[in-house]
C-alpha cells in the first residue's frame, strides 16, 4: 500500500495521526474524572454523563455528516470535524458549570462524526486498489494510540500541570491537522470501475446486512471491555486488567494478520462469517471451563477476532458497493455502531441489575448471541453477492 507518487502523503499521514488521537482520547477524560468533576462543581457520574454526551453527538449527527462529505467534499468536513475536536479539549477546560461541558461534550459526538465521515472515504480513495487494506490500518492507529495514553498521561505529570496540559496539547494538535488538511491535496471521491457513470443503488437485503453488522461489529468487543472485570474476579482473578493486555495484543496483531490475508487474496467477507463465530466460541469455553487460565484465551480471541477491524471491514465493502457515496451508507453502519455503544452497555447493566452475581456469564451468553446474528448477517451478504455474480453470468 503507497501513497501514488506521494501526492497524498501529507493527507494520508494527517488522517492516520488524526486516528491515532482518537485511539488516545477513547478514555481520555475517564483518565481524570476527579479533577473535571471539581473543575466543573459537580461529580464523577456527572464527568460520565458528559462521556456519554460524546455518544449520543454522534447518534444525532451521524446520519447528517454522511452526506455532507459527499457533497462538500472530505475536505470540508475534515476541517470541520478536527475544529470541533479542538474545541472539545480546549472547552472542557474553561467550562465553567456541567451544563457548559455537557453541551461542549455532545460537540465531540458531531465531530468524531464529521471525521468517521471524511477519514475513512479518504482513505479508501486515496488507496483504490487497496482499501480494506487502508481502511484496517485505521484500526490498527487506533490501538496504537491506546497503547501510548500512558504516555500521554505521563507528558502533562511531567510538565507539571497534568490534565491541564493533555487536553490543551490535543486541542492545539486538532488545530494543527486541521490547517494541514486544509491546504492539502484529496483524490477525486468516485472510484473504481463506475466513476465515469453514477452507480446504480440496489439497496438489497445482503446491504441492509452490511448496515446492521454496524452494530454486531462494535458489540461484540463492547461487551467485553466492559465487562470482563467481574467475571475475572469471579473466576479467581486478583489482577483483571492483565486480560486487557492480551486483549490489545490479539487486537494489533490480527490487524496486520488481517491485512496480509487480504493481501493474499481473502475476501472480506469470509473474514466476517467466520472471525465472529471463532470469537463465540472463545466466549462458550470461558462459559463452561470455570478457570482462569481459560480466561486469558478468551480475552486473546475476543481480541483477535472480535476486535480486529470487523467494523472497518464492514465498512470497506460498503464504499466499494457504492463508491459515488462511500461517506452515506458508511454513516448508515456508523449509525449502528454509535447506537451499540448506547444500548449493548445499557442492556448490560440492567441485567446486571436484574441477576446480580450471575450477570458476568450471562452476558457472556448475550454476546455469543450477538456474534452469531454478526455470523448469519454475514452469510446474507455473501449469498446476495453469490446470487448477483450467478446472474450476472
Amino acid at each position: 500500500m503507497s501513497v501514488k507518487k506521494h501526492q497524498y502523503a501529507a493527507t494520508a499521514s494527517t488522517v492516520y495521526f488524526s486516528y491515532f488521537m482518537m485511539g488516545i482520547g477513547m478514555s481520555l477524560l475517564a483518565q481524570f474524572k476527579p479533577q473535571f468533576a471539581s473543575l466543573w462543581h459537580s461529580s464523577i457520574s456527572g464527568v460520565l454523563s458528559v462521556v456519554n454526551a460524546v455518544g449520543i453527538g454522534g447518534i444525532v449527527s451521524i446520519l447528517i455528516t454522511g452526506p455532507i462529505s459527499d457533497h462538500f467534499g472530505r475536505r470540508a468536513s475534515a476541517v470541520i470535524g478536527h475544529l470541533l475536536w479542538a474545541i472539545y479539549y480546549i472547552g472542557l477546560l474553561y467550562a465553567p458549570n456541567f451544563a457548559v461541558a455537557y453541551i461542549i461534550g455532545i460537540l465531540g459526538g458531531i465531530a468524531n462524526s464529521f471525521l468517521n465521515a471524511s477519514n475513512f472515504p479518504a482513505l479508501m480513495e486515496i488507496f483504490p486498489e487497496s482499501a480494506s487494506v487502508a481502511g484496517l490500518m485505521s484500526k490498527f492507529a487506533i490501538n496504537i494510540g491506546q497503547f501510548c495514553l500512558p504516555l500521554a498521561i505521563l507528558l502533562g505529570t511531567a510538565l507539571g500541570s497534568g490534565y491541564r496540559t493533555v487536553f490543551m496539547l490535543a486541542g492545539i494538535l486538532y488545530i494543527v491537522m486541521a490547517l494541514i488538511l486544509a491546504f492539502s491535496p484529496y483524490p477525486d471521491q468516485v472510484t473504481g470501475p463506475k466513476k465515469q457513470e453514477k452507480a446504480k443503488h440496489d439497496f438489497n437485503l445482503g446491504v441492509w446486512s452490511l448496515v446492521l453488522m454496524g452494530f454486531t461489529s462494535t458489540a461484540a468487543f463492547l461487551l467485553w471491555i466492559n465487562t470482563y472485570q467481574e467475571l475475572a474476579k469471579s473466576y479467581g482473578i486478583a489482577n483483571p486488567s492483565s486480560l486487557q493486555s492480551v486483549y490489545a495484543v490479539g487486537a494489533s496483531i490480527a490487524v496486520l494478520f488481517n491485512s496480509f490475508i487480504i493481501k493474499k487474496g481473502v475476501k472480506e467477507i469470509d473474514i466476517l462469517i467466520w472471525y465472529p463465530l471463532l470469537s463465540a466460541a472463545g466466549l462458550l469455553l470461558a462459559y463452561f471451563i470455570n478457570a482462569p487460565q481459560i480466561l486469558y484465551l478468551t480475552s486473546l480471541a475476543v481480541g483477535f477476532f472480535a476486535a480486529s477491524g470487523l467494523y472497518q471491514l464492514g465498512q470497506s465493502v460498503l464504499g466499494q458497493i457504492y463508491p459515488d457515496m462511500k461517506a452515506t451508507v458508511q454513516s448508515w453502519g456508523g449509525f449502528f455502531s454509535a447506537f451499540a455503544n448506547f444500548a449493548i452497555i445499557q442492556l448490560a447493566a440492567s441485567i446486571t441489575a436484574r441477576t446480580g452475581a450471575a450477570a458476568p456469564r450471562l452476558i457472556l451468553l448475550l454476546n455469543v448471541a450477538n456474534m452469531l446474528v454478526g455470523t448469519a448477517l454475514a452469510f446474507v451478504v455473501k449469498r446476495v453477492d453469490q446470487k448477483k455474480q450467478g446472474k450476472a453470468d
